[in-house]
C-alpha cells in the first residue's frame, strides 16, 4: 500500500511539473511575440497575458517581473544552441578547425536563418540604449558564452599549428561579424534583395579559415568571382 502511494505521488509530481513547463512555454511564446511587436518599453504584461490567454496573475507564478520574463525569453531562444556552445575539451586540438567551422555554421541556423532571433536582434538595437540593463542581459546570456567558446576553439588550434597566433583571439567578434552583417542585411533588405545564405555562409567560413591558417598552409588565391550583392531590384 505504501509503495502504491509513493508511485501515485511520483506520478502526480511529474504531471504537475509537466503542466508547469507547458504553462511557462506558453507564457514565453506570448512574451516573445509581445516584445518583438512592441519593444521592451511598450510591452505590457497585460498584453502578454492576453496573447497567452491566461490571467495576468498567472505570469507572476512563474516570473517575478517583466525584466525576469525578458531574461527567460532570451534563455529560451538560445537554449537549442547550448550543446554546441558548450566547451568541448575532449576534442583533439588537431580537429579544432572542424569544431570552429561547426560553431560558425550554427549561427546561420540559430541566428541568421531564425526569424525569432532576428526579431530579438532588432529589439536589442532599438531598446538597449534606453535600457542598458537589456544590453547587459544580452551580453551575459548570449554574447559572452558564445565568444568564450569561440575563443577556446581558436586557442586550442594554435599549439597544433592549425591556426596562427595573432590578435584574432582577442577579438572573436571578427569571426562572427559576417553573420551579424547578414542579419542586418536581412532586416533592412531581406525580401527585396535577399542573400543566398548557403553560398554566403561558405564564403564566410572560407574567409575566416584562410585568415586563421599560417601563411605556409594557405592555398593560392582563387580567381575572384563576380560580386553578389543580393537579389535583383
Amino acid at each position: 500500500m505504501q509503495k502504491a502511494h509513493k508511485i501515485a505521488g511520483s506520478k502526480q509530481l511529474v504531471q504537475r511539473q509537466s503542466r508547469k513547463a507547458k504553462r511557462e512555454e506558453q507564457i514565453l511564446r506570448a512574451a516573445f511575440e509581445e516584445f518583438a511587436a512592441n519593444g521592451y518599453a511598450a510591452a505590457r504584461l497585460d498584453d502578454v497575458a492576453r496573447r497567452a490567454k491566461i490571467a495576468k496573475g498567472t505570469i507572476f507564478l512563474h516570473f517575478r517581473d517583466k525584466k525576469s520574463l525578458f531574461r527567460a525569453v532570451l534563455r529560451n531562444l538560445v537554449h537549442p544552441a547550448r550543446p554546441i556552445l558548450e566547451p568541448q575539451p575532449q576534442i583533439p586540438s588537431v580537429e579544432n578547425e572542424h569544431v570552429l567551422r561547426d560553431l560558425l555554421s550554427r549561427q546561420y541556423i540559430e541566428v541568421v536563418g531564425n526569424k525569432k532571433a532576428r526579431a530579438l536582434f532588432r529589439l536589442m538595437i532599438a531598446e538597449s540604449e534606453k535600457f542598458p540593463e537589456l544590453a547587459r542581459i544580452y551580453w551575459q546570456e548570449i554574447i559572452q558564452p558564445s565568444a568564450a567558446t569561440l575563443g577556446q576553439a581558436l586557442q586550442k588550434g594554435i599549439p597544433s599549428g592549425k591556426f596562427c597566433a595573432g590578435d584574432t583571439g582577442r577579438f572573436p567578434q571578427l569571426l562572427v561579424s559576417p553573420a551579424i552583417f547578414a542579419v542586418v542585411w536581412m532586416l533592412l533588405l531581406g525580401n527585396r534583395h535577399g542573400l543566398d545564405l548557403d553560398a554566403y555562409k561558405e564564403a564566410h567560413l572560407d574567409f575566416v579559415m584562410r585568415g586563421l591558417r599560417p601563411a605556409a598552409q594557405t592555398n593560392a588565391p582563387q580567381e575572384p568571382s563576380s560580386l553578389q550583392m543580393g537579389g535583383q531590384p
